[in-house]
C-alpha cells in the first residue's frame, strides 16, 4: 500500500473521529445547557444531570484520538494549527474540564451558593463547548489566513462571520438535539418542556438560517469547498450540502410538531451531513488557506513517513473497534429512563 493510501485511510479516519466526537457532544452538550432554562426544581436538574453525566465521560477519547492522530501522522498540520489557535485550544480545554468537574460535584456541598455557582458553570461551559468547537471547524473548512510565508492575522481571525454563524449553529444543534435526548433519557414532563422551549425561544428556526449562512461564507473565498477537487470531480458530492439543508428544514418541522424522536434524529444527521459536507470540500487539504488556495497544506505535504503511518493504522484497527464497541454497549445498557430526583 502507497503512502499516499495510508495518508488518504486516516484523513478519512480523523474526519471519521471528529464527526464521531461532535455528534455525541452535541446531544449531551445539548442536554446541559438547558438546565437552567427547563428544570423546575432540582429533582428535574438530577434528571438531567444523570442523563448527561451516564455518557459524557467516554466521548472525549475521540477528539483525543482524533488529535493524537493528526499529531502522529501529519505532524505539520498539527503545529500549524495548534501554534495558531494556541489560546481557542486551552479555552476548549478549560470548558471541558468545566463541565465535567461541575457535573460531578454539583450536589457535594449542601450549600446554595455552591451549588448555584456550579449549575452556572455546568450551563456556560457546555455552551462553549459547542461555540468553539463550531467557530473551530467552520473555519478549518473556510480555510485559514495561511499565506506563503505562515499564518498572516492573529486567532481573533477566526472569529468572522462565518466561524461566528457556525459557532452559533454548532449551539443550535446542540440545544435542539440536547432537548430531544432529555425527552427519551427521562420520565415525567420535562422532555415535553425542553421541546417546548426550543420551539418558542426559535432555536429550532435557526438552524437552517445558520446553516444557510455557514454555506455562503464557504462559497463567498477564492477557495470555496465547493471547487474543491472532489465536488469538481463530481457532481453527485454535490447531494451532501443539499441533503445538510434539507434534514435542517426537516429539524425545524418536527420540532415545531414537537415530535422528539424525529427532532433528535434529524438534528443529528444536520450535523453529520454537515461535517461530511466540510471533510469532503476541503480533501485533500487539511489546512486550507482562504487566500490563495496553493498556499493551503494538504495531506500529503503533511504526512509522517509510510512506517508511521502503518504503525497509526495498526494502532487504529485495534483500538478503535473496542471503542466503539465499550460506546455502543453503554449505549444499549442505559437505555432505562431517569425518573424524577434520581441520583
Amino acid at each position: 500500500m502507497s503512502s499516499d493510501t495510508l495518508g488518504i485511510i486516516l484523513f478519512v479516519i480523523v474526519s471519521f473521529s471528529w464527526t464521531i466526537y461532535i455528534i455525541q457532544e452535541m446531544f449531551i452538550t445539548g442536554s446541559s445547557a438547558l438546565n437552567m432554562s427547563v428544570a423546575k426544581d432540582e429533582g428535574e436538574r438530577k434528571q438531567i444531570q444523570v442523563a448527561s453525566g451516564l455518557h459524557f465521560d467516554g466521548i472525549e477519547v475521540w477528539v483525543v484520538g482524533a488529535l493524537t492522530i493528526t499529531l502522529g501522522a501529519f505532524p505539520l498540520v498539527f503545529a500549524t494549527t495548534l501554534t495558531h489557535l494556541y489560546i481557542p485550544f486551552f479555552l476548549l480545554i478549560y470548558a471541558i474540564i468545566g463541565r465535567g468537574v461541575s457535573i460531578e460535584v454539583i450536589y457535594k456541598l449542601d450549600s446554595k451558593r455552591w451549588i448555584k455557582s456550579m449549575i452556572i458553570t455546568w450551563t456556560v461551559s457546555s455552551i462553549a463547548i459547542m461555540f468553539i468547537l463550531g467557530v473551530y471547524l467552520t473555519n478549518v473548512f473556510r480555510g485559514f489566513p495561511l499565506g506563503e510565508t505562515g499564518m498572516t492575522e492573529g486567532f481573533l481571525s477566526i472569529f468572522n462571520v462565518t466561524g461566528i454563524s457556525g459557532g452559533l449553529l454548532f449551539v443550535a444543534l446542540s440545544l435542539v438535539s440536547g432537548a430531544g435526548w432529555i425527552h427519551l433519557t427521562t420520565s415525567g414532563d420535562l422532555g415535553k418542556k425542553a421541546i417546548q422551549f426550543v420551539k418558542k425561544v426559535g432555536v429550532i428556526y435557526s438552524v437552517p438560517i445558520l446553516l444557510l449562512l455557514v454555506f455562503m461564507g464557504f462559497n463567498n473565498t477564492v477557495s470555496s469547498i465547493f471547487i474543491g477537487e472532489l465536488f469538481m470531480s463530481s457532481y453527485s458530492y454535490f447531494v451532501y450540502p443539499a441533503l445538510t439543508v434539507i434534514f435542517a428544514i426537516l429539524t425545524t418541522y418536527f420540532g415545531y410538531k414537537e415530535n422528539a424522536k424525529k427532532l433528535f434524529t434529524f438534528s443529528i444527521l444536520t450535523m453529520a451531513l454537515f461535517l461530511l459536507t466540510g471533510f469532503t470540500g476541503m480533501f485533500p487539504y487539511m489546512v486550507p488557506s482562504h487566500i490563495d488556495v496553493t498556499y493551503g497544506i494538504t495531506l500529503y505535504d503533511a504526512m509522517a513517513g509510510p512506517s508511521s503511518l502503518k504503525v497509526i493504522i495498526i494502532a487504529v484497527s485495534i483500538f478503535f473497534p473496542i471503542i466503539i464497541g465499550y460506546q455502543t454497549w453503554k449505549y444499549i445498557i442505559f437505555t432505562k429512563k431517569v425518573n424524577y430526583n434520581d441520583e
